[in-house]
């Protein structure tokens, strides 16, 4: 249970008894949604459900007035509904926990679900005798995780979390005796204090004691940061916790340290001022530097009244000798830059992305915009700068899709899904470019997608494609690129390759902002093609033939002869049995991968855009729409040309064709602007129409009015009438006559 908004990092990923997509945020929460969703009695089951507080009788509830969630709500087989809450068994004894967990239990109660329940972790079975050994180095480590080919340690002499080790290593280091490193402290030696603050920080690191936290950094960190910022503490002291716990393997290792406090250097009234210059002015976002600090403090405690410097005052010499001795790096760093600078710029790098990615199908995608500008195939006029779309594997470093464009947004992504997914070797040849399967071997689905917080990777076919393929999708924070180094690390490695050899041919230098700096919007002569070709070709050098420096290939590899190339990688990695990647071959995944928009089913055919498209299957219920009324549905199109849409129910795409055959071949960027310039002209045609109505209108009355001055007197009507009627006969009989006479003397002359 917790609140509705969450401003935390989530799991994305879609089960086969949940409707929508399940965002769990903590590993109890998503090992209790893999269950459930494994359990056979149970058909379907609802995650995140909003709690109306307002219906609940809660005075006695110390909670805030939020609006709260349900982890699980649960419908069985034999129809009757179950409530579960997800928590980790070290959370219960939290009063604030507590009082959630009784807030859901009455509130279902109200409901009339009387099963209610709450799933919790695995009770810790870890055992204290782990193997300490010794290094070569002379550093103690302890065995945390023991597999056949790598296990990991931890050093029990320096701070320092997990690494891995060959596990053949292992049996060559000598033991220590456990004794060095266990605690022997007798339960009534421990007074109320100590056992409060053992505990206290025993139920803060509960979370991290599992054993995918000694091996996967990525997960260890996130549930560090939660932990740091749900109880306000820094990060580092929940990881020195987790690393006395490691070392000693007991509880008591968090005990409250019974030494004499070290003496405290006294500080001198000159070094008490010189500390609150340096905090005041200093160390703040101002970044003020220690000339200008040391003025300020000069000015404020070593000036008179009159502003006048007193006689006796610390010299700069002796300010900066204090400042460098007290320095701290780190605290400097975050106090002048700010936190996400210290985490993006100058943090320390002591992981490696396959922490996280242990084999192949974790993908990272990006975009940036190309240092070039090209021109108009046609015109051969300036364009602007293209937009490159890369798809990476994160644990082989292949670039496994690519989009070179001029649109951006979820079109460019469809497209770069589409050619992740498809395969290069006929996309190559449309680019005049003829490889082998194996220089290109990627069309395969990904089991995870990492992003960042783009606007197109947030909805669209991204969403469309974790929904139908159960492909988990990692949205990074804010302003964090270094967190997918490997593919923005990939832009700089593509266009170093490129730029040195078409400079003077539209690419941006660095002195673009210089005074005097070339105009490199004239200097453009590749157009989108061709550039594409050139970006095609930089990535069959960075895929099957540069070395990747930095990748530590297993055992296996080495004995397989399998050279450090991201081609020959993902070859290797996809011929192994568990290898977790699936070809891409349902057809219905280019479908899948399409915008879709509501659109109608009516008398008239399927209606979208404005626009009519036809099924021959489909004419009873174009029939039945015209009698009972529209019908909603969802449509599949694409956007670059809009002869056929599909109509997507039941899992199933069903094909449509479009009526009017006057916008064959065109996109719905063209139709649109056909559409609107036929309404103006419309208009037009609207308003000539009206005014040649009026103009009828002026001609029908004139001549009403002129037969109205020639006509006699209309007394005796009746009479007038008969011989009019007589006379009206007689001039048509003569006319009749004269005619047939004209016909004789035709006849005549032809002969």
């Amino acid at each position: 249970m917790r609140k509705q908004v969450q401003k935390e990092r989530c799991t994305k990923i879609m089960l086969t008894k949940c409707k929508a997509v399940c965002c769990l945020y903590n590993k109890v929460q998503l090992a209790a949604a893999k269950m459930l969703d494994a359990e056979p009695a149970i058909f379907q089951f609802e995650c995140n459900v909003p709690i109306l507080c307002n219906d609940i009788p809660a005075n006695d509830l110390n909670l805030p007035s939020e609006t709260y969630t349900t982890d699980f709500v649960l419908h069985y087989d034999d129809g009757h509904t179950a409530v579960r809450e997800a928590v980790f068994r070290s959370y219960l004894s939290r009063p604030s926990v507590a009082e959630k967990l009784e807030l859901s239990r009455r509130y279902w109660q109200q409901q009339g679900i009387s099963d209610w329940g709450i799933i919790i972790d695995k009770e810790d079975t870890r055992h204290e005798d782990l193997d300490i050994l010794a290094a070569e180095n002379g550093e103690h480590v302890r065995v945390l995780l023991c597999g056949e080919e790598q296990s990991y340690v931890v050093s029990c002499q320096h701070f320092r979390m997990p690494y891995p080790v060959a596990s053949d290593l292992l049996a060559e280091l000598q033991p220590v005796p456990a004794e060095a490193y266990s605690v022997f402290v007798l339960d009534e030696d421990i007074t109320n204090r100590q056992r409060e603050g053992r505990n206290r920080k025993l139920d803060l690191i509960a979370p991290l004691l599992d054993d995918t936290c000694i091996y996967d950094k990525s997960h260890r960190n996130e549930v560090v940061r939660q932990i740091a910022a749900e109880h306000n503490i820094a990060r580092r002291t929940v990881l020195q916790y987790l690393w006395r716990y490691w070392v000693y393997q007991s509880k008591n290792a968090l005990l409250p340290a019974e030494r004499p406090a070290p003496e405290q250097h006294e500080l001198t009234t000159d070094e008490k001022a010189i500390r609150w210059a340096l905090n005041k002015y200093y160390y703040t976002p101002q970044r003020q530097s220690l000339q200008t600090a040391y003025k300020m403090m000069l000015r404020a405690k070593y000036c008179d009244a009159h502003g006048t410097l007193k006689p006796e005052y610390p010299t700069f010499w002796q300010f900066r000798y204090f400042f460098r001795k007290n320095r701290d790096p780190i605290s400097e760093t975050i106090s002048r830059q700010g936190l996400k600078a210290y985490q993006r710029n100058h943090r320390p790098f002591t992981g490696s992305v396959c922490d996280y990615a242990h084999t192949i199908g974790v993908y990272m995608t990006d975009a940036t915009v190309a240092d070039i500008y090209i021109v108009s195939r046609l015109s051969r006029k300036p364009i602007g700068r293209p937009v490159i779309y890369t798809m990476v594997d994160a644990y082989s470093r292949l670039i496994t899709g690519v989009y070179v464009g001029l649109e951006g947004g979820q079109y460019a992504l469809r497209l770069l899904l589409q050619n992740t997914f498809t395969d290069k070797v006929s996309f190559c040849h449309q680019h005049g470019i003829d490889i082998d399967p194996h220089d290109w071997p990627s069309h395969h689905l990904p089991t995870k997608i990492i992003t960042d917080r783009g606007s197109e990777f947030t909805s669209g076919p991204l969403e469309n494609l974790c929904e139908s393929y159960h492909i988990e999708i990692e949205n990074l924070p804010a302003y964090r690129p270094d967190l997918k180094g490997v593919v923005e690390k990939l832009f700089d490695l593509v266009q170093s390759a490129y730029k040195p050899l078409l400079k003077g041919k539209g690419v941006i230098e660095s002195d673009i902002q210089e005074r005097g700096a070339p105009d490199y919007r004239r200097q453009g002569t590749l157009d989108l093609e061709q550039f594409t070709a050139v970006v095609l070709r930089c990535v069959l050098f960075y895929n099957a033939k540069s070395v990747q420096i930095g990748f530590t290939r297993t055992p296996a590899m080495i004995e397989a002869n399998t050279p450090p190339l991201a081609a020959s990688i993902w070859s290797f990695c996809e011929a192994q049995d568990d290898c977790p990647v699936k070809e891409a071959t349902d057809k219905k995944l280019l479908y899948t991968l399409l915008p879709r928009a509501e659109g109608k089913i009516t008398q008239r055919g399927l209606e979208i855009f404005g626009l009519r498209f036809s099924n021959c299957t489909f004419k009873k219920r174009f029939v039945s729409a015209g009698l009972g009324g529209r019908e909603t549905v969802q449509v599949a199109y694409a956007p670059e040309c809009m002869d056929t849409v599909w109509l997507y129910e039941n899992g199933t795409y069903s094909a449509f064709d479009l009526v009017q055959k006057s916008y064959l071949g065109k996109s719905l960027a063209e139709i649109a602007d056909a559409q609107q310039q036929e309404k103006v002209e419309r208009t037009d045609w609207k308003k000539q129409e009206l005014q040649a109505q009026l103009d009828l209108m002026s001609d029908i009355q004139a001549i009403a009015d002129r037969s109205e001055r020639t006509m006699p007197d209309r007394s005796n009507i009746s009479r007038q009438i008969q011989r009019n009627r007589s006379t009206a006969r007689k001039q048509e009989s003569v006319s009749l006559m004269d005619l047939l006479a004209e016909q004789q003397e035709d006849d005549f002359d032809a002969r």
